[in-house]
């Protein structure tokens, strides 16, 4: 308690790593507990809906054809245990339009359009429920979540434009919010209209619903309800209990989930490895600096594991602090994520950011195990060290010794090594992962071996410090190697955020590149007009487009889902000239037939399935029944985009798997003397009462795709920077540290003649070496890394290697920047030092 601020200084670096850690289980938890709240609303005791063959596509039917008719709904509600059978009529493509005219949507969400009800979801929770206003009682009324309301800038009694599938932009006024239970959003969109208007919008107009929301009586036997209105529905529909769709939901959303916890802990990892060697390397420089005051302890008496348990008594009160402070600010960073997601059309619902018992029990356990583990060495060294020897100060003032951490620095350099070349150049099952591991071990054998790998880089400095900076730079160049794997470890840190970042860079470069050559190589004609948030429109557009002037050809593609042997397998529906020269695809033998019931399957799915050119197999219809199809040819999946994955079928043949009113996507292309300003004028015009979809070019389309990937690769990026954010302070703490230690030493520097510009100079320089080293090492690694990780996802699409030299330049002058940023406050702290009283400090 004597070394306040010391403390504080060395619990800080670990407060960002456990503030990582425990934001991301708490914010995974928050996610888990939006979706819940979400899906205990809109799940019913018993839902009746179209079967699982026909609703493989999920969201990407914007209304399926399977339809259930009001006397089936009276049939189901007259059942024994039947409270109440309400119909229901829903889609996934209508939207809200703010007042310019643009869709109200989060990118990749859905736009739910649903008629409102009252009856009660699963186990009698509350299912529709308004929140401000009331129910739409009219058909040109509708309610509205009011995040989507709020983002509109729209309040209750407005008018609101809404897109349609099928019928345009219609007007409604707003009566309500309403969201389904308690929950939020989660990015997706509601909008609730009377039953009428939803069946005039989503059915055509006829008087069918799509599916049959049932609330059991109170003590009903749920599974037996269900069991008797499964015995009354006709092919193509099925009935779930809600709580067999509660568990499928929630094993869907687990894996998302999981993929999500695991991506945050991956880089919370990384920001606790680069915290640990900052501790590690704190406690080496509070036990050298208190060696004398330990050496006391032993020649009044102490033992060795007295002297040691002190300084592991002081670890754990460290990583106590630093676990608390983590968790407070892991929680705080959690209210400010939800925040920011509600601001951008996220609700993630009422509920707040919960301390869950998993992250604090995982957070007090990894950073006490950090903090001990770390301050196990200095604790060890100092118990060892003999009274006298630091009693006359000969352990701190003298020069490191190197140990056998550089043999197995170098040992782990050469193992991980091995390790990337079997995976990379030689056949070894899950490549993959041997080279995760080899990357790892050179990551750790290089921070081990820093304080001889790095002494090229010091001496190399030496030279232009000697050179620029006179006698102030050699005395910077001699304080790096004195205290080399204290040097070392501060670069360490730096090495490790800059190594993932350049590794990233160049990943991300190379994918950029691969993926506009691929999309460049891969498309057809001119224009190409695209849904937004993925969802079909309306194939009137393609007929429309047909009779522009200047336009050539217009190629339509739809796409759906089905069932093969009992796996999700994708179908697109396209003509004939649209395969041949509205793609890129290589039809390895056969041909798309025109009219009869006829397949082209890509080469993995032919394999997969085991079905060559000449056998047929049976598909699911939209109607309940079976088609027998003729594999006509086999296709090349690499040589097609995106929207390609295992059939493709003539529209004859996808009117009876999929919904043939919606396209998923249109190419045009031009005439040779067509005026393409006026065309794309004209296009825009044919879509104008669709807001829902887009006109590009293909330079436009490519953007568009490769500016999504950014936007992820720019998370990354921010979630690096964490990393990089720890470093710096690690150099501040250690140049901090080191000043105090030094105290002496500078105070006979000041007397003997150095001024203050001179001593700022001098601990400037010592930092930037520690910077440049760290981030010279750490950009090494990232280009092996980041090539490696290219040559071994070729197979992925990423086909080429594309070093951001430019990028890697800054990263660099970047990094001598922070170097003098994190010398001002120790340098100020040095100047300001009473020359005297430095020279009698002991």
């Amino acid at each position: 308690m004597g070394r306040k601020i010391r403390l504080l200084m060395s619990a800080f670096s670990i407060v960002l790593g456990i503030a990582f850690v425990s934001g991301s289980l708490i914010f995974t938890n928050l996610l888990g507990n939006s979706f819940d709240q979400i899906f205990s609303g809109s799940i019913a005791d018993v839902n009746v809906s179209a079967s699982s063959d026909d609703e493989a596509g999920g969201p990407a039917q914007p209304a399926t054809p399977t339809t259930v008719d009001p006397a089936l709904v009276e049939e189901v509600s007259g059942v024994d245990g039947v409270a109440e059978a309400t119909g229901t009529i829903s889609s996934y493509a209508v939207y809200a339009l703010d007042r310019d005219g643009k869709v109200l949507a989060f990118g990749g969400a859905p736009g739910i359009g649903q008629n409102f009800f009252t009856t009660p979801a699963a186990g009698g929770e509350p299912g529709m429920t308004v929140l401000e206003g009331e129910a739409p009682q009219a058909d040109d009324e509708l309610a509205i979540d009011p995040t989507t309301l709020g983002r509109g800038g729209y309040a209750v009694g407005d008018e609101l434009d809404v897109a349609t599938p099928f019928d345009g932009v219609r007007t409604y006024t707003i009566s309500g919010t309403a969201t389904f239970g308690g929950g939020g959003s989660a990015g997706a969109s509601y909008l609730f209209f009377t039953t009428a208007e939803s069946q005039e919008l989503f059915t055509d107009g006829a008087d069918v619903f799509t599916g049959v929301w049932v609330a059991a009586e109170p003590g009903a036997d749920v599974d037996a309800v269900n069991a008797e209105i499964a015995e009354l529905l006709p092919s193509g529909l099925q009935a779930v209990t809600g709580e067999d769709m509660a568990a499928d939901l929630e094993e869907q959303l687990g894996v998302g989930l999981s993929f999500v916890n695991t991506f945050l802990l991956v880089f919370a990892a990384i920001a606790l490895l680069v915290a640990s060697l900052l501790i590690l390397n704190t406690f080496s420089i509070l036990v050298a600096q208190r060696s004398r005051e330990l050496a006391l302890f032993r020649a009044l008496g102490a033992r060795r594991t007295q002297v040691r348990n002190s300084v592991l008594f002081e670890a754990g009160v460290i990583g106590l602090i630093g676990a608390t402070l983590g968790i407070l600010a892991g929680w705080l960073l959690c209210w400010g994520i939800a925040a920011g997601m509600g601001a951008i059309g996220i609700d993630l619902g009422s509920g707040p950011p919960e301390l869950t018992l998993t992250a604090v029990v995982a957070s007090y356990s990894v950073a006490l195990v950090i903090t001990l583990v770390a301050a196990w060495m200095p604790a060890r060294k100092a118990s060892a060290t003999r009274p006298v020897e630091a009693m006359t100060a000969a352990a701190s003032s003298g020069p490191e010794t190197i140990g056998v951490s550089i043999m197995a620095g170098f040992g782990a350099l050469q193992l991980g090594v091995a390790a990337i070349v079997c995976g990379v150049w030689l056949a070894v099952p899950q490549p993959l992962v041997w080279v995760g591991i080899g990357c790892a071990l050179v990551l750790i054998g290089l921070v081990l071996a820093a304080a001889v790998v790095g002494r090229p880089a010091i001496w190399l400095f030496g030279r232009l410090y000697r050179a620029v900076f006179g006698e102030v730079g050699k005395m910077a160049e001699l304080n790096s190697l004195r205290q080399p794997r204290r040097t070392a470890a501060t670069a360490a840190t730096l090495m490790i955020g800059l190594a993932l970042v350049s590794t990233v860079a160049i990943l991300a470069s190379s994918t950029t590149s691969s993926l506009r050559a691929g999309l460049t190589e891969q498309q057809r004609g001119d224009f190409l007009v695209n849904p937004v948030n993925f969802m079909p429109f309306d194939a009137a557009v393609a007929d429309d487009a047909a009779e522009i002037d200047g336009v050539a050809a217009v190629w339509s593609f739809s796409r759906t889902a089905s069932q093969l042997d009992g796996e999700r397998i994708l179908v697109v529906g396209t003509s004939p000239e649209g395969l041949t020269d509205g793609t890129a695809t290589e039809v390895l033998a056969g041909h798309l037939n025109a009219e009869d019931n006829s397949v082209l399957l890509s080469h993995e799915a032919s394999q997969e399935f085991d079905l060559p050119m000449g056998k047929t197999f049976t598909l699911p219809t939209i109607t309940g029944d079976t088609v027998e199809l003729l594999v006509a040819g086999i296709y090349d999946g690499d040589t097609t985009g995106a929207l390609f994955s295992h059939l493709i079928v003539n529209p004859d043949t996808y009117a009876q798997l999929g919904d043939a009113r919606t396209v998923d996507q249109i190419k045009v292309a031009l005439e040779d003397d067509a005026d393409a300003e006026a065309v794309r004028r004209a296009l825009e015009d044919a879509t104008s009462e669709l807001p829902t979809v887009v006109v590009t070019d293909n330079e436009e389309y490519a953007d568009t795709l490769v500016g999504q990937f950014d936007q992820a690769i720019g998370v990354i990026y921010a979630l690096l920077a964490l990393a990089i954010v720890i470093s710096v302070l690690g150099i501040v703490n250690t140049l901090g540290l080191s000043i105090h230690e030094r105290t002496r030493e500078i105070g006979l520097l000041r007397a003997v003649g150095m001024t203050r510009p001179q001593l700022r100079r001098l601990v400037t320089l010592e930092s930037v070496i520690v910077a440049v080293l760290g981030s010279v090492l750490g950009l090494v690694l990232g280009i092996i890394f980041g090539a490696v990780l290219v040559e071994l996802l070729k197979d992925s699409g990423i086909t080429r290697l594309v070093i951001p030299w430019g990028q890697l330049a800054v990263f660099l002058v970047l990094s001598g920047v922070f170097g003098v940023i994190a010398a001002i406050g120790p340098a100020r702290r040095a100047t300001r030092m009473n020359v005297l009283e430095a020279i009698a400090e002991e």
